[in-house]
């Protein structure tokens, strides 16, 4: 699993997207968003880190993918609310992103 191969801060930057899209979505637009529930992403957060991302159709693998673009491309957080969620800049979340894209060999954007 691509998630195994990043680094323990890697790993906490993706647990850290997730959460804020937790909090950031709107559970009315969260699925059309995602492709997922809000439950699901709930769960995956709870379980973390035992998430199988192998699957491209999987929920694990929509919400590491979808987690980490809509916190690099969607919603905006505040730069007076980052350090609530982050506790790296924005850059290394996007290269965490591009680290994810490269282990699992695809390219980004929503699923």
């Amino acid at each position: 699993m691509a998630i195994e191969a990043l680094s323990v801060e890697e790993q906490g930057t993706v647990l850290s997207c997730m959460r804020a899209t937790a909090a950031y979505l709107d559970d009315r637009e969260f699925h059309t968003r995602l492709g997922f529930e809000i439950e699901d992403l709930r769960r995956l957060i709870d379980q973390w880190p035992n998430i199988d991302d192998r699957n491209e159709n999987s929920v694990g693998f929509l919400a590491i993918n979808n987690c980490l673009n809509e916190v690099c491309h969607g919603f905006e957080i505040p730069p007076s609310e980052w350090s609530n969620w982050f506790n790296v800049p924005m850059a290394t979340v996007k290269d965490t992103y591009q680290n994810w894209l490269a282990i699992k060999g695809i390219s980004g954007g929503i699923r």
